[in-house]
């Protein structure tokens, strides 16, 4: 199961679930007050028996001054246990005291409680099962119509290698004949297409191999060569020392191109983007608008700008973890944004 369908099963699961349980406790809080008033109701009715003839031992007796306080026939929670108060066939101002013994009364209680208790674990997981089986039918719908888009993006995927290999392939043909201004901006926008396309296949990355040996410096030299010719009004600096570094050259080189692209794409007028290569560290700043929430920023399909698709930081975050490389941004509004790789 996929992170956003884990993600909307457990949301479900919570919004059914938790009004369930209020709803439910609720109603055990309620027998169990009924409950309650039923077994002191059950022992005045046998306190009252008790004051005919006396016998057993289940209840002691005591004799108390009568007050208006005292109601008769009302069970009454006294320091001795539960007590009621009778009237004594005389005319004397006193009342007859029967006190059910506290420690009788706390095991009926407890044993009352178990059960109760049971019976609420027993209810609890019926109603969970009862949510993640709702919850699994409610996505249902939702997981079918994105393992259908999925498939669509997968066609069209393959369908778009084609016509860009073409292109490149024809425009490198082209510059044979003549070195024109007209077939470089095709051959450029040629390998835009070729960007899209490697980063709409790494959308869901199968394993990754971290096998092949790269440097770092030589891929970020190649990458700012062709980015300078999409963006000629974007200054760049670099301060690179040889980094040399074994992982995967298709998954760094998707990272990369990512966050370069959007250094350019997000400047200003006249930006600058400044590289820096130190010791494992990768760092790239630029004097563009800024990111106003950074967190969200590796979301799936979440955009600040209406530029862009929304997909291209998310696969930055999973191929770094993929790769075990630590991210980390910070950005001012206005001002630019600073992202810092640590290779491992």
């Amino acid at each position: 199961m996929k992170n956003y369908e884990k993600k909307s099963l457990f949301t479900t699961i919570y919004l059914f679930f938790i009004p369930l349980v209020i709803f439910a406790s609720i109603v055990l809080y309620m027998y169990h007050e009924d409950k309650i008033k039923d077994i002191e109701q059950n022992i005045l009715y046998q306190m009252k028996d008790y004051t005919f003839d006396f016998q057993g031992d289940t209840f002691s007796l005591d004799i108390v001054q009568d007050d208006k306080q005292k109601k008769l026939f009302k069970i009454y929670h006294c320091q001795e246990g539960l007590c009621a108060y009778f009237q004594i066939p005389s005319t004397g101002p006193y009342l007859l005291k029967v006190i059910y013994d506290k420690q009788k009364y706390k095991k009926i209680y407890h044993e009352f409680l178990v059960k109760i208790l049971k019976f609420s674990v027993i209810v609890f997981f019926l109603l969970l099962f009862l949510s993640i089986g709702f919850a699994m039918y409610s996505i249902k719908p939702m997981k079918e119509a994105l393992h259908l888009l999925e498939d669509f993006l997968k066609d069209l995927i393959h369908d778009l290698n084609t016509p860009a290999t073409s292109i490149l392939l024809n425009s490198k043909l082209l510059k044979k004949r003549g070195d024109f201004e007209e077939i470089e901006r095709i051959e450029l926008s040629a390998k835009n297409i070729a960007s899209l396309y490697k980063n709409l296949e790494f959308m869901s990355p199968n394993t990754i191999v971290k096998d092949e040996t790269i440097s770092l410096e030589d891929l970020i030299h190649t990458k700012v060569e062709i980015l300078q010719k999409l963006y000629p009004k974007i200054h760049f600096t670099q301060n690179t020392t040889p980094l040399v570094i074994q992982s995967n050259i298709n998954g760094v080189e998707r990272i990369v191109d990512n966050l370069l692209t959007n250094a350019c794409r997000y400047n200003k007028k006249d930006g600058l983007v400044n590289i820096t290569i130190e010791k494992q560290k990768l760092i790239i700043e630029d004097t563009g608008i800024g990111i106003k929430n950074t967190k969200k920023v590796f979301q799936r399909y979440y955009k600040e700008t209406t530029n862009g698709l929304g997909i291209g930081m998310s696969i930055v975050k999973q191929l770094c973890e993929t790769l075990n490389i630590t991210i980390d941004i910070k950005s001012v509004i206005g001002k630019g944004t600073k992202i810092i790789l640590e290779f491992k």
